[in-house]
């Protein structure tokens, strides 16, 4: 009892030497951190960005090895300040998790020569790395990223800022990052101009899939990861990334931060953000890893894969594309590739990964908690959400829509291709139409009725929440009632045994005159710096990069710089939503509690 109280007082007193120094040494390793961290992701965009030599190697190995010594130390001290180190390791898990990680692998390649990962890894990744672990350590350094972000994210309520301005924000800092990574030598084959690399980038992180350049040649194995990353955190957003993290740190839990991830996500209850959050990110990977096994074994007995890349990595890069809605594909002519337009089950695995992907995660979780529900297999959609139901109702009605106007109005078929191979054909591009750019046809030979069908099914979208574009399943939904509601002179808008909030209608008729106002200045400009294409076609190409589908009736690449820094910005528009944008750059009035005399105007 004695001993205790004696190592209780011998704590105390350490505890008081220790509390007047606190303070410097935290800001010393937050000034440290930042320095450290800037210096070691400098010397792997070097490592991956140029051509390298052996001193360069060995330059950039101490480089990151030192940073994660110093994340090592950093923790240690932080214990060492703490006056409650037990509750320190519960309250900080992932920094403990990380630390141990790398402890492990410090140990390991001091008694040992290599790590056991690393050759599995480099199999995997597929990117010569030398005689040293650079790899692993690497990796450790993302995830040492991944938390800064966290802990960041958590004083993002601090800012001023909205989440409409610091959503738009996250995505330009996204786009510039990844202009200048693909600009980088070792990214491409034989260089790459400015506003190609900057398209390139803001169609991957806009999860687009417009080309001016081809995807398949025009960049390196490395590109290719480049532009694979790019896709993952623009698809689930970077913010939900940060946020994923910072749910791991005791702040988070705050109520001001809970509304900033409500906002965010989009959600109407503070409490389910954070399951919400963790749904995205478990969603995203396990459909992702189901996709890569399935697209793995679809691949056609004729399907090239390009030296140096192998299957496995086409199939990752794939299925994270058809998932995230982006329609960026590694073969020089999209799915109608020679070796694999007539892969079915191929079609039909990316097929479903875009409708995946294109649903929503909202109906996603919806249909995951039917799990814990006993019920009727014929009635199971009662218990699903309202806002899911229409969604699943309007996106069958658009893909059997869709598909039926495809079979009868596409002009060509090749003479191998069977009735079975047309159906499929058919759902296949009647689904991609609406959000994601892969093509396993011709899109130039396409007739005016066809682009025309094509051109309102990319203009309808995706549904809420997910990752494609366009003004929404569910608005469509509401603007329709609401206008059948009007001619037959009804006062209340229902839906399902439900009526619907006059704010909601406001909102959906919001998002679609906007839409619509946009992309007529954009055909608009379109015309003005391309006056020599036919005008459907422009129509076409901006319909595709505001609703970030990615369809191109092969016009993309021949547009001048004006063009495509016109579809640049579509694109970023049409990925932040044209409300968001509004809502981004005015500025928020208080409301009142006045009314004006009512006004009769005449309509119609």
């Amino acid at each position: 009892m004695r001993s205790r109280e004696g190592i209780q007082r011998i704590r105390e007193l350490i505890n008081l030497r220790l509390f007047y120094s606190k303070s410097f040494m935290m800001h010393v390793l937050t000034w440290g951190t930042f320095l450290i961290s800037l210096f070691s992701l400098l010397a792997i965009v070097y490592y991956y960005g140029y051509p390298q030599t052996p001193e360069t190697l060995k330059t950039v190995n101490i480089i990151i090895r030192a940073s994660i010594w110093f994340y090592i130390l950093k923790y240690l001290i932080r214990i060492f300040y703490d006056f409650n180190p037990i509750q320190f390791i519960r309250d900080n898990r992932m920094d403990t998790l990380v630390f141990a990680f790398m402890l492990f692998q410090e140990i390991f390649s001091f008694f040992f020569s290599s790590h056991p990962l690393n050759g599995f890894l480099r199999h995997i990744i597929n990117i010569s790395i030398g005689d040293l672990s650079v790899l692993v350590v690497q990796l450790y350094f993302f995830i040492i990223v991944g938390i800064e972000l966290g802990k960041a994210g958590v004083k993002i309520s601090k800012w001023k800022i909205s989440p409409a301005r610091l959503l738009a924000l996250s995505f330009m800092g996204l786009i510039g990052f990844g202009t200048v990574m693909l600009m980088l030598p070792e990214m491409t084959t034989h260089g790459i101009s400015f506003i190609d690399s900057l398209f390139t980038s803001t169609t991957a992180v806009c999860v687009t899939g417009l080309t001016t350049v081809d995807t398949a040649l025009a960049f390196t194995h490395k590109g290719h990861w480049i532009i694979m990353i790019l896709i993952q955190l623009g698809g689930i957003n970077i913010l939900a990334f940060a946020a994923f993290f910072a749910i791991f740190y005791r702040d988070s839990s705050s109520i001001k931060y809970q509304s900033l991830i409500k906002d965010l996500l989009d959600t109407d209850e503070m409490s389910k953000s954070r399951s919400i959050l963790r749904s995205i990110i478990v969603f995203s990977f396990v459909i992702e890893l189901i996709g890569t096994i399935l697209v793995y074994l679809s691949w056609g007995p004729h399907a090239e894969f390009r030296p140096g890349e192998n299957r496995l990595f086409y199939s990752m890069f794939h299925s994270i594309s058809a998932f995230n809605n982006a329609g960026l594909s590694l073969y020089t002519n999209n799915l109608f590739d020679n070796g694999i337009r007539l892969s079915w089950g191929l079609q039909i695995v990316i097929a479903s990964l875009v409708f995946l992907g294109g649903i929503g995660f909202p109906v996603l979780q919806d249909f995951w908690n039917l799990r814990k529900k006993t019920l009727n297999p014929f009635r199971f959609h009662k218990h699903l959400q309202i806002s899911s139901r229409i969604a699943i109702r309007v996106s069958v009605f658009l893909i059997l829509g869709g598909a039926l106007a495809f079979f009868l109005l596409y002009p060509v078929y090749p003479d191998d291709v069977s009735t079975g191979g047309r159906v499929v054909q058919s759902l296949f591009h009647s689904v991609i139409a609406r959000t994601a750019g892969f093509n396993s046809v011709d899109m130039g030979k396409f007739s005016e009725p066809l682009i025309f069908v094509f051109t309102f099914l990319m203009l309808i979208g995706a549904s809420p929440g997910s990752t494609g574009g366009g003004i929404k399943t569910t608005t469509l939904a509401v603007i329709l009632k609401s206008t059948l509601t009007a001619t037959r002179g009804k006062k209340h808008i229902n839906f399902m045994r439900h009526t619907l909030k006059p704010t909601l209608v406001q909102r959906a008729i919001s998002v679609a005159v906007l839409y619509f106002g946009w992309m007529l200045i954009g055909v608009i400009c379109l015309s003005i710096a391309e006056p020599q294409i036919p005008v459907m076609h422009l129509v076409f190409e901006e319909v595709s990069a505001l609703s970030t589908v990615g369809l191109s009736v092969g016009i993309t690449s021949s547009l001048g710089v004006f063009a495509k820094s016109i579809l640049v910005i579509s694109m970023f528009v049409g990925r932040i939503g044209t409300l968001t944008i509004i809502v981004a750059l005015i500025r928020k009035t208080t409301s009142v509690q006045y009314t004006y005399s009512h006004a009769n105007i005449l309509i119609g």
